[in-house]
Formats: C-alpha cells, structure tokens, sequence
C-alpha cells in the first residue's frame, strides 16, 4: 500500500512539473498567462463587513485564472496542447472541449478596466474618496501576477434623509412612511439601500392603487457631502409619470371570469351570471368546479384600491388550486373612467383524471460482508392516480402505489416484497374543522399578543391546504419477518413562501401489525429490546401529531445558502392522560390495550437536519451537513417503536456501511463478522439518538460528468443501558457494565465521540439536467469500536481505525444513488 501510495505521489508530481512547463512553451513573445489576482486593503480604514466587500470585488475581475482538471492539472494545457492546425482526432477534440480551457492571456487594458469598476463599486458603498493603485504586475517564467491596492478612505454615513415629489399626494404618502425607509441617519451610505428603498415604496404604493408607479420613476440620489468629513446629507425624489404632473391613483372595475377559456377558441362562452360582484362566463365543455371556489380564491374585489399584492394573491391561488393548466388574469383601463380598470380572468382546465407509473431499477452490492451472500437486484413499478376536482370544489385526489421485488439468481430467488399504496385528498382551502386554531388565536399573552398571532392565522386561512391521508405498507423479508403498517392523518400543508413550508398533522393513526420468522425469533429471544420494540402497536394521536418544517434557502452574498427542516412527532399523548384519568379513579392501575394484544405507544421523537452550500465557483462546491435526531418513550410504553427509531449507513447516510449496519454506539452486531450465518446482510441495528454528519466536495470533470470525494461520520446510540447491546449507549464519561447478556458483547462503554464511525470515498455524478444518476464507493476508515483494550479497559485511539494495508477490492461499498445525497 505504501509503495502504490509513493508512485501515485511521483506520478502526479512529474505530471504536474510536465504541465507547467510545457504551457510556457505554446505561448507567444509577448504573450503572458494569468495566474493571479489580489486585493490588498490599506489598513488605514475599517470597512464594514470587509469579507463580503472582498468577494464582491473578487467578482470584477476582467480576466481570471484558468481553472485546474482534478483541481490538480492546468486546464490551459489540455487546450493548449490539442490546438494545433493538425490536432483534428477525436481525443484532440476531447481534450480541447470538454477538458481543456482557452488560456487567459494577461491583457492590461482589462486590469485597467477591473480598477475602474472597483472604485465605482466602492463609491457605492459609500467610499467616495477610494483610490486603487495596479503597479506593474508580478512576473516569474511567463506567469504574471497582479495585485490591487486599495485604499479606500471613509466610509460616508448618512446625517440627513430628505424625501420629496411634485405630487402632493405622493408626497404626503412619501413622509408617512419614512419611519420604515432603509436610510436612516447614521447608517452606511450604501446605495444597495437606496435601491431596497426604492422597491419598498414601490410595494407600498403599488399596494394602495398606484398601479403604474415603479422603481424608475425615481430620480438618481443626490448626495451632498459638504456638510462635515464622512458624513452626507442624502436627497430621494420622486419624479412624475412621464407626460403627466400627477400619478393616477386606481380601484377595480368590472371583474370577468371565464372558467373554461380555450386560447385557441375565439369565444367558448356559452352563459354568463353575476355572483357576488364577479360576472362567470361558462364554456361549452362544461366546468363543473363551484363559482363560490373561485371567488374564495380571488383577492380582487370590485371597488375596492387596486393592490399588486391581491393581483398576485389572486394569480397564486387560482393556480395552486392544481386543477387549471393556464391561468391569466388581464386588465384593462375602463373606456370611460380612466381611474379604474377592470380585469378579465382566463382559465384553462386541466385533465380532470391523470394516470403515470415510474419503473425503478437498482443494485445492491453486498459480496463485501459475506462470500455466502450474492448480490440482489431491485424491481420497482410505481404507477399514479390523480383525480382534479373530486367533489366539484378543486378538491385533488393523488393516488400513488409501489411493488417491488429484491431478487437474486444464485440462491433463493424471491429475497424481499416491499409493496406500498399511498392516497392523499388536498382540499384548497384551511378548514379548521376541529376549532383549535380559532381557540389559540383568542387566547391573549399580553397586551397586545396570542397565543396564535393574528398575523400568522391569516396566513393560515389564506395560504394553507387541508389534507387527508391513508396508507399501507406491506415488507416481507423472507425467512426473517413480514409486517403490514396503516396510517391515516389529517392535517394541513403551508407553503408560507417559495423557501418555506409547514406540514402539520393534527391527528394521526398508525397500526403496526408484524409476523415474525423462526430464525428471526432466535434474535429476538437474546435481545430484549428488539423484542419489546418489535410488538403489535397502535399510535394514537388526536390533536396533535407531528410538525415538519422546511426552509430552503437562497444564495447569499457570498454565493452560499442553507437549508434547514426539522419535524416534531408525538404519539399517545391523549391516550396515555385518559389512561391516567381513569387509573385515578379505580383502586388497581390499568394499562389500556386494544382487544388486549395491541398496545398503545407513546413516545415523542424530534429530527433536524442542516446543509450548508458553498460555491468556489462555477464549477466546485463545497456540501456539508448535519443530521440530529432523538426519540423517547413516556407514560406505558418502555422503549420506542422499531419502526420509529433512527438507523445509519446506506446511500444517505453513512456510505461505508449498509442501512441498520451500523451501532448502536460500540456495539458490534454479531452479523456483521459471522460469514456462516446465511443472509448476514439483513440488518437490524437502530437507537433512540442519532447523529449524521457529511462533508462533499463536488467538481466537474468534463461534458455532464461530475465527481465528488466525500467523508462520512456519525452513529446510533441507545438513551439507556441495553444488556443484549453492550457499549450502545450514549454517555460522555467511559463505563464497565457487568451484566452483558451477549458472549461476545464489549463490556466497556465508550463516551459517544469514541464512538464515531468515519468512513470516506469517492462519487462520480451524471448531471442529465433533469434526472442526476450517480455512484457512490465508500471505504470504511474509524470504526465505533477498538479492535483491542487494554486490561484497565482504555483502549488506544489507533484500534479504531482501520489498517488500508490490507485494503481489499471487496471492502469497497457501492451505492447508486437518484440525485445528490444531500
């Protein structure tokens, strides 16, 4: 391994030698490539938040290095190499293309131009006296490096805010609302400010009848800085429209709602009738969706101040309804009162019944844990059922159902049947049926607040989607177990923005009903956990069942994002308290149990996940991520549902290890080294507290292929003690367990960060633009456990690891992954 280590090493070294000297030699006399650009800032002058203001010139650069192939070797010298008259082969062309970049000649003009952009970007933000000096670039062996100095001076605040327009009534509205302006005395004089000034107005008048009022009727921002060093006095002024001394101020007119519009049609009306201020126009295809729908949808009402946020409201609902395939609100001035306008709404139905199917194939490839295990190739047929406008009010039925098959064909053929149907029934509007969000938006706080804010109820009502669901889930995994899972909920889904949305399931109702194997029964009858967690259950909850949230993010000023989602579950909670309730009254505790087989969980289970995203560039990105999840039992139940519990490993997870390989904690499952045991591969471990983390580095390679080189971390833990499981628990201080009930068990519990499994590899991605295809091979580096101690039982952090010495083809786990992992 050493020495197959030490030739990579020279081989890319000579190559790297061979690439940087042989691109001098393509170029011309005078002809230099550019191989850096800095920006060194005087210190005379604090400026505030100097790393943003540092990217953000970074991005001005006229001229930027070429990038490198395997972030190693020069992409200059591929092309260079290959763009002779006479490289015309087909590598040729692959190289010049597809590896190859067009190297950056040094050209001083474009330096000059990048210093005059930098100092008009600074003033910008408010450095009115920035100088930058470019003193002759930096040359070695036909590479030229070029430094900007910048000295910025003060950065100007502002001292005074004048808003002013010809139009009096503008001008009244305009000092009405300068208390929310961005400019404020003693602030920055950023002219990124002022543009978000501009915007704020605009909203703000486009939403009290000044339809045709927008950002360019602003004037350019005069800034006075002769009052006193570093500070300015700033002047917005609003100009009139163009041809015209006053702004027009508009309410709705007449409102026309042609429910069955067919753009190719010149008329598909047949009838017309007045409801509630809005004329329908009926098509001779016949809609049948309710007038009182679409009304409900609409925020424009007749008479009313025209608003651009109702237009877009109204725009909005129309087509999340989902049973529309176009939806086009025009409008138009009326003929003879020139201050209204009247809107016409044009709507196209979709199909009302929808059917698809989705086939799957993947491959599992498991010869790396066991020689008596062959490989199992998955089938999956997934087909889809939807229904617009069930019951005549947009209501949308989705109806979707999976069976598929593992199977392998050097053993036993059937291996698992994993068969699912899936219906959901989206009503499009809030329908608090059960009164509960009426109550939390009476219940005062304060002076002044709720328990539910009124704000936040609007949304609800206005933004919100009622749901119902059911399901069932069928898994057999021959010779092991099978079990068929219920579940029926009802709740809501909040699209509160185009980056976050709320899935709330007020109540929920799962029934798990699992039928074991014989030699499965054996591994249930030394592990008392799986034993108590693998039962006939029943989850009940009645007001609240679970929340999910999911916030994904926007690029920020340094070209990263965030995305955040979490979910809170509980289960039982109402049935554990009337069982309480009930206990109070009689001499002798009752448990509550469903024909006295099936018993009710109660537990609550919280999981969080975070990702973080940054670009290098246009080509490179950095991925992380962070995975928290726990779970804990209360009231009757003893430990929490298997099918509840956090799990590791697999093409999501940690990619060195199969799902449920690996822990909990230290924990080595005896299946995972015993190549006897036939199907080795079915595992099993899961806990109660999970922690994930991901680290990505992704980069292109050429055409629409893309790599990745990535390191996994993480585990499963146990909250308590488990005797069938020694070393699962999660603890921060090292203990001794005497009462281990597995022969072969650890008897010493690590604290959980000596617990932490790492492993490493290596990806490689088709981007199809549409459809990402990837493989995933993953190496297993630290262990959880040590493959040693000592008789104090401490062991050295060295037996964690594993010896790549001995690194084998077999230890490599292949994943294909649908997307990116994360």
């Amino acid at each position: 391994m050493y020495r197959i280590a030490k030739y990579t090493i020279q081989s890319i070294l000579l190559l790297l030698l061979l690439a940087s000297c042989g691109t001098a030699k393509y170029l011309g006399e005078e002809e230099y490539l550019l191989k850096g650009n800095t920006v060194v800032f005087q210190p005379k002058y604090k400026i505030k938040d100097k790393r943003t203001v540092n990217y953000e010139l970074s991005l001005l650069h006229k001229q930027k290095p070429n990038g490198k192939f395997f972030f190693v070797f020069p992409r200059e010298w591929f092309y260079l190499r290959s763009a002779d008259a006479g490289d015309t082969t087909q590598l040729d062309r692959f190289q010049r293309n597809s590896i190859g970049e067009a190297p950056t000649i040094f050209d001083a003009k474009l330096v000059e131009e990048t210093k005059l952009d930098m100092e008009e970007y600074l003033k910008r933000k408010g450095f009115y006296r920035v100088t930058i000096d470019v003193p002759a670039p930096r040359i070695k062996k036909k590479k030229v490096y070029v430094t900007y100095y910048v000295d910025s001076g003060p950065q100007f605040q502002i001292d005074s805010v004048f808003f002013e327009s010809p139009d009096p009534l503008v001008d009244s509205i305009l000092h009405t609302i300068k208390e929310d302006s961005y400019l404020k005395p003693g602030e920055v004089l950023d002219l990124d400010l002022f543009n978000k000034d501009k915007q704020r107005i605009s909203k703000y008048m486009n939403n009290h009848g000044f339809a045709d009022l927008y950002s360019y009727h602003f004037d350019q921002l005069e800034v006075d800085t002769s009052i006193e060093t570093g500070k300015a006095n700033i002047y917005l002024n609003l100009l009139p429209p163009f041809g015209d001394t006053l702004h027009q101020q508009y309410s709705v007119g007449a409102i026309e709602v042609h429910t069955d519009f067919d753009p190719a049609l010149s008329t598909t009306s047949r009838m017309d009738t007045i409801i509630d201020g809005y004329r329908f126009f009926f098509g001779n295809r016949g809609n049948d969706i309710r007038p009182k729908t679409i009304i409900q949808a609409m925020y424009l009402r007749p008479g009313e101040l025209f608003s651009q946020e109702n237009f877009d409201k109204s725009n909005k609902n129309l087509s999340d309804l989902g049973t529309f395939r176009f939806v086009r609100i025009r409008q138009d001035i009326d003929s003879f009162r020139r201050n209204v306008i009247n809107f016409r709404v044009e709507l196209t139905p979709d199909y009302k019944m929808e059917l698809g199917a989705d086939f799957e194939l993947n491959y599992t490839n498991r010869s790396n844990s066991s020689v008596s295990n062959p490989n199992l190739l998955g089938i999956s047929l997934s087909p889809t059922f939807q229904h617009r406008n069930l019951f005549g009010g947009a209501e949308i039925l989705a109806t979707n159902m999976s069976a598929g098959v593992e199977v392998n064909f050097r053993n036993r053929f059937w291996n698992t049947v994993d068969f699912r149907l899936q219906s959901d029934l989206y009503f499009p509007r809030f329908r608090d049926y059960l009164g509960g969000w009426k109550i939390l938006n009476s219940i005062p706080t304060g002076k002044n607040s709720k328990l539910l804010g009124d704000d936040y109820y609007q949304v609800m009502e206005e933004d919100a989607r009622t749901r119902i669901s059911a399901s069932y889930n069928y898994i057999l995994l021959l010779d092991w177990y099978q079990y068929n899972f219920f579940n029926a909920s009802y709740g809501y889904d909040l699209q509160r923005s185009s980056s976050k949305r709320y899935i709330i399931d007020h109540v929920g109702i799962d029934l798990l009903l699992p039928n074991t194997r014989p030699q499965f029964d054996t591994i249930l009858a030394t592990n008392d956990f799986l034993q108590r967690s693998f039962g006939q259950q029943l989850f009940v909850s009645l007001l609240f069942r679970q929340l999910s949230y999911v916030n994904t993010g926007t690029p920020n000023k340094l070209n990263g994002r965030r995305n955040l989602s979490f979910s809170f579950e509980v289960a039982g909670a109402e049935i554990w308290a009337a069982n309480e309730i009930y206990n109070a009254f009689r001499d002798t505790a009752t448990i509550f149990r469903l024909n006295n087989t099936i018993d009710f969980s109660q537990y609550l289970k919280f999981d969080l996940d975070y990702r973080r995203y940054f670009d290098i560039n246009s080509k490179q990105l950095i991925a992380g991520r962070i995975n928290f999840g726990i779970a804990a039992p209360f009231g009757y139940t003893s430990d929490v549902p298997y099918v509840k519990q956090f799990f590791a490993g697999g093409s999501y997870s940690l990619r060195a290890w199969f799902p449920r390989e690996l822990g909990p904690g230290g924990f080595l499952d005896p299946l995972t080294v015993d190549e006897r045991l036939q199907n080795s591969t079915r595992f099993y471990q899961t806990g109660d507290l999970k922690l994930i983390f991901n680290l990505e580095y992704r980069f292109d390679i050429f055409w629409m292929l893309k790599g990745a080189l990535f390191l996994d971390g993480g585990n499963v833990w146990t909250l308590r003690h488990d005797p069938s499981r020694c070393g699962s628990q999660f603890l921060f201080r090292r203990q001794t367990f005497s009462d281990c009930t597995t022969v072969s068990a650890d008897p010493v519990n690590d604290p959980f960060y000596k617990q932490i499994a790492l492993g490493g590899g290596m990806g490689i991605r088709f981007d199809f633009t549409y459809v990402i295809l990837g493989l995933d091979m993953g190496i297993k580096l630290r262990n959880p456990f040590p493959s040693a101690r000592a008789l104090d039982g401490i062991a050295q952090e060295r037996s964690y690891w594993v010896d790549l010495q001995k690194f084998q083809f077999k230890d490599i786990a292949f994943n294909l992954v649908l997307g990116y992992p994360f």
